[in-house]
């Protein structure tokens, strides 16, 4: 089990084949997903315009300014707001899932 941000209002983990969310601020986050019905997650940093402006003319990278974990499902997509998370450790975790998603078997 990988958690990546724990706290009495926050957690998100990867258990028994399912991604769990437990949100206790935003309730409409909470959900239990199927890894079948994943198909990827993503990463999206959000700057503010000055800085894309920046990043993009001189090719600095900036800390975003909040992030969101994408999850693309087969009916759609879910966002979910990322604060006070150790990003690096969201990386890996996305990584991880992104190849137990590429490893299941496509039954098509």
């Amino acid at each position: 089990m990988a958690i990546i941000r724990k706290n009495p209002f926050f957690e998100i983990y990867f258990e028994d084949g399912h991604l769990i969310i437990n949100n206790t601020d935003y309730r409409k986050d909470n959900s239990v997903i199927d890894i079948e019905n994943i198909q990827s997650l993503e990463l999206i940093r959000h700057l503010s315009l000055l800085n894309k402006i920046i990043e993009v003319t001189f090719g600095l990278n900036f800390p975003a300014k909040s992030y969101e974990l994408r999850i693309n499902m087969e009916n759609g997509f879910k966002d979910i707001i990322l604060t006070d998370c150790n990003i690096s450790q969201v990386e890996l975790f996305i990584y991880d899932i992104n190849q137990i998603i590429n490893k299941k078997p496509d039954f098509q």
